[in-house]
């Protein structure tokens, strides 16, 4: 269902890396002639197709397919040891990122070439008084906490193509699909806004640097997903969202399926509209599992990028635990973007090379408690010279150190039952009515600098109160769950038999990749919830139109 060719408009890859080759050579020869040689170059060339098609109201809002060509230069002047890339320290008008999103065409000729080497010399120019500035800085200022070198350097040089899959979307079938689903949201007379969307992407990446590799590798990835907004009589905004990815769109669920998933979105939204809104909170909580994959992805997985152990702004939560225990001695936790399926899920974190031509590497985090280690680019830290695979970014972004598939295991195991019951065993023990319950989220963020609080939100989109005398769990809304590492993880008391996943998009330095988590159910013994941000705005006064374009009521709504 859903099938046919989409046809790709890019240049052969071997065609291309010979040309991004031929240019990475002579930019080295004439650079290397200058009072400021730079040490490393990359160039990498982006080639991204996308399918997307949404709808709302029973029409479709917009169906696009189209090319792009993104160029991405990584320079760097000076020594391995102190180069380019170190960060200044102090107020610097030099600090922020001189890169831009770079287009190319996607013909190669010479408009292709002008366009690399006019951004080769504007980069060149930008590193080369980068450079002197930094030894300036370094010289003025306290000596770093990290002396560890700006870069480590390859022995051997990798050379691989591997084949990238055909992106196979019917565009016209899914218009037609979409439309229908889409006029089902818009049945309800709550449901404000709606929207229902597929995205498809296909991703080849072409890499050459000056070590001698070349490598072209990529992704297909697409996505259907369903949102459904209202406000509540007090203002409370709510928001469903479902989705489901993949890595071949003829695996997208079928239209059925989708059906489906539109009457359970617009029940959902119907429960959350006449759901209280919950209070603040300290006690016993459960994490399903996906609620737990993003809690550690906020929590824990920031904060274990490399690149921060080495900024003088940064938290540096876990730097001085490597050897220590840091959570129960049951959860082990690792980072392997090579696994393309788990739990009955397509990863969107997994990938064959990372940004910087290094192969993927599960990185091993946590060992039955105690910490290990940190997520790696080609940045190293002191006690990490080598990357393992985590140097990553959107294009148009400068790599580091992300997360790609974070999982967490747990060697010793409960049921579900089992911890509802020890939750609200937990909650009694305190002096409480109730436990709390988190079903699903709608994402999180987190703070690692030294300035503001070294604290994480994790937004609750579905929670409900389990009570301890056994009556019938009930929905809430509007809180978020909140806190900081240390008083989370010694809190954790025990896991599920199961896992699920989490698949989305997470936003960092480097922009936005591509991201995977995937825990099991976990109960912690007390953790703390905040209010959610509230809508001030009444619910809207105008009826929605009937299918002619009248209203259905006679009055307006209150």
């Amino acid at each position: 269902m859903f099938l046919a060719l989409l046809l790709l408009t890019a240049a052969p890859a071997s065609e291309l890396t010979d040309l991004l080759s031929a240019e990475l050579d002579n930019a080295l020869e004439v650079f290397s002639a200058q009072d400021e040689k730079p040490h490393y170059l990359a160039l990498a060339v982006t080639d991204q197709d996308q399918v997307t098609v949404s709808a709302r109201g029973g029409t479709v809002g917009s169906s696009i397919e189209r090319h792009e060509r993104v160029l991405d230069v990584d320079l760097r002047v000076g020594e391995p040891a102190l180069d380019s890339t170190h960060p200044l320290r102090g107020f610097s008008a030099m600090e922020g990122s001189s890169r831009s999103r770079v287009l190319l065409p996607a013909e190669s000729g010479y408009a292709l070439r002008h366009a690399i080497r006019t951004e080769l010399d504007g980069q060149y120019r930008d590193h080369a008084e980068r450079i002197v500035m930094i030894r300036a800085n370094r010289s003025v200022k306290v000596e770093e906490e990290d002396n560890a070198p700006d870069f480590s350097p390859r022995d051997e040089s990798t050379v691989d193509e591997l084949p990238i899959a055909d992106m196979d979307i019917d565009r016209e079938a899914w218009e037609v699909a979409l439309s229908g689903i889409s006029a089902i949201l818009e049945e309800s007379e709550h449901v404000h806004a709606s929207n229902v969307q597929i995205q498809a992407v296909r991703t080849a990446k072409s890499f050459v640097d000056s070590e001698g590799s070349s490598i072209v590798h990529g992704t297909v990835r697409a996505r259907v997903s369903m949102q459904v907004q209202s406000v509540a009589d007090d203002g409370d905004h709510i928001n469903v969202f479902v989705s489901k990815d993949v890595h071949d769109p003829s695996a997208l669920p079928t239209e059925d399926v989708l059906t489906s998933w539109a009457t359970e979105a617009v029940d959902h939204l119907h429960a959350l509209r006449d759901a209280p809104r919950a209070t603040p909170y300290s006690g016993p909580v459960l994490l399903t599992g996906k609620a737990s994959g993003v809690f550690f992805h906020e929590v824990f997985g920031h904060r274990v990028e490399g690149h921060r152990q080495k900024r003088e702004s940064e938290g540096k939560t876990f730097a001085d635990y490597v050897g220590k225990p840091i959570l129960p001695d049951f959860i082990d936790v690792f980072d392997d973007p090579t696994i393309a399926h788990l739990a009955g899920d397509d990863l969107n974190g997994h990938y064959a090379y990372d940004d910087e031509g290094v192969p993927a590497t599960r990185a091993e985090l946590v060992d039955d408690g105690v910490f290990q280690g940190f997520l790696m680019s080609r940045t190293p830290i002191s006690g990490f010279p080598d990357s393992n695979g985590h140097g990553r970014r959107m294009a148009g972004r400068a790599p580091v150190a992300r997360m790609g598939n974070t999982i967490v295991e747990a060697a010793k195991t409960s049921t579900r039952e089992q911890l509802r019951t020890r939750l609200r065993k937990y909650a009694k023990d305190q002096d409480l009515d109730f436990g709390i319950l988190v079903e699903d989220i709608e994402g999180g963020f987190t703070l690692t600098g030294r300035v503001m609080p070294n604290a994480f939100n994790v937004r609750a989109s579905t929670a409900w109160r389990v009570f301890v005398d056994g009556r019938e769990d009930e929905l809430i809304r509007g809180i978020d769950l909140v806190g900081t590492p240390f008083v989370a993880f010694s809190n954790l008391r025990a896991a599920g038999e199961e896992r699920q996943v989490f698949n989305g998009h997470c936003g960092a330095e480097s922009g936005w990749v591509p991201v995977s988590a995937v825990a099991p159910d976990l109960l912690f013994e007390r953790l703390e919830f905040q209010l959610k941000e509230k809508g001030q705005e009444r619910p809207p006064l105008l009826d929605k139109p009937g299918p002619d374009g009248s209203s259905d009521a006679e009055g307006v709504a209150q």
